[in-house]
């Protein structure tokens, strides 16, 4: 399509971009001409990450911060918007999974996922928002598989990213209610080969390892945000639903 939308100069934030897919995500804008900042806890990850953009010839910066802590959340946002002098991108990927059981599960492993995976989600896409010009920004979503169907031992988490499915088309009624054009997309994912993937198992031994079939690599995922970003600004691509091709449920 010759109407797509071009990437070159625009703004973006990035949550969750110390490591896997919202690293990924970010030197795939970067590579397409968008100047991205990057958000998380690890600092010295960051630093790293921000290096490699830049000796590749992007524009990136970062800011550290705790998303869960919520004067901090909208402290980096807005600091963020400032270093890149405005915004026209909202990338949500930062995100926990824990195998924790509704019947016995963790109380502290429930209060993390919710606080990161849905309430730190929404502050960050409440404070982004007034940043995006007139014409209309782009919030992206990391979603899951896991909030289409329920996997075993995975109930809370799959809460969670039930909860964001619902916040991603609650948005995007509220934005059209009220003539904003920014558009709302979110992907969900199947078995994703990050450090996300490993914790979710334990860390006992690799995702990969413990699946024992060939998983998406967050590159793969990068690519599909590139899509919905480029899409022509009449067409909204609210969710892609994407698994390992060997992956059963």
């Amino acid at each position: 399509m010759n109407n797509r939308v071009n990437l070159a100069g625009k703004r973006a934030i990035i949550t969750g971009a110390s490591s896997g897919i919202g690293f990924a995500i970010a030197k795939e804008l970067a590579r397409n001409g968008v100047s991205v900042a990057l958000l998380a806890r690890r600092e010295r990850k960051l630093e790293e990450n921000v290096r490699e953009i830049v000796s590749n010839g992007g524009v990136a910066d970062f800011v550290t911060v705790d998303l869960c802590d919520e004067e901090a959340n909208c402290a980096a946002i807005a600091a963020a918007a400032s270093k890149l002098d405005g915004l026209d991108i909202l990338i949500n990927a930062a995100g926990m999974a824990k195998q924790a059981n509704l019947s016995d599960g963790d109380y502290e492993d429930w209060k993390a996922m919710l606080n990161l995976n849905v309430i730190a989600l929404a502050v960050a896409t409440r404070e982004a928002l007034p940043y995006f010009p007139k014409d209309g920004g782009h919030i992206v979503n990391i979603s899951s598989m896991s909030g289409h169907r329920v996997p075993g031992k995975g109930g809370f988490y799959s809460a969670t990213k039930f909860a964001v499915r619902a916040m991603t088309e609650g948005l995007r009624q509220e934005l059209r209610e009220a003539d904003n054009p920014t558009r709302v997309s979110s992907i969900s994912p199947g078995f994703v080969n990050t450090e996300l993937l490993d914790h979710y198992f334990g860390g006992e031994s690799s995702a990969y390892e413990r699946i024992g079939h060939p998983i998406l690599q967050p590159e793969e995922i990068a690519d599909l945000v590139l899509h919905q970003l480029t899409m022509p600004k009449s067409a909204e691509v609210t969710d892609i639903l994407v698994r390992p091709t060997a992956q059963r449920t």
